[in-house]
């Protein structure tokens, strides 16, 4: 019977240490924050921000979002869309229009609860940003948010290459 030698043991296969990035910073950063509003919008009365269906948010835009444009922006399947939407419908927080130029297709919008949430988060957000102006200083804040935009600004023409 032939024998096989290995050429290394299991035990001396090691896996490179992670680089600290700054998209891993940016990442980390990122989840923090979005922990501590989803934690002020719960507390504030809107359960549904601890949930992935609150997500969807985001992508609504004041006058009201194609359905189809929703899934294109999340890059989620129509399935997982609608299961969201249907959440925040429920929820009475988003409501379904017919889309005036496409009879087959749906208008996202606001209701007058989802409009009041969407008050209450932007004053959540102003208070985690005065905790960062606190530590950082308003001008370093400002740096920060310009560089931000500029990192922002220059990967997103990647994107469209």
């Amino acid at each position: 019977m032939k024998e096989f030698k290995l050429v290394k043991k299991i035990d001396d296969l090691r896996y490179p240490p992670l680089e600290k990035h700054v998209g891993a910073r940016l990442w980390r950063l990122s989840e923090m924050w979005k922990r501590l509003f989803d934690e002020e919008m719960v507390a504030l009365g809107y359960p549904y921000f601890a949930e992935a269906c609150s997500n969807i948010l985001r992508f609504v835009d004041p006058k009201g979002v194609g359905q189809a444009a929703i899934v294109k922006r999340m890059g989620l399947s129509k399935q997982a869309v609608q299961q969201l939407i249907d959440e925040l419908v429920s929820e009475g927080v988003l409501r379904r229009m017919p889309d005036p130029d496409d009879g087959r297709s749906n208008i996202i919008v606001l209701t007058q609860a989802g409009l009041a949430a969407l008050h209450d988060a932007n004053l959540v957000k102003r208070k985690i940003e005065q905790r960062c102006m606190k530590l950082l200083g308003q001008s370093k804040l400002t740096q920060l948010n310009e560089m931000l935009d500029a990192l922002a600004d220059d990967l997103q023409t990647l994107e469209t290459k």
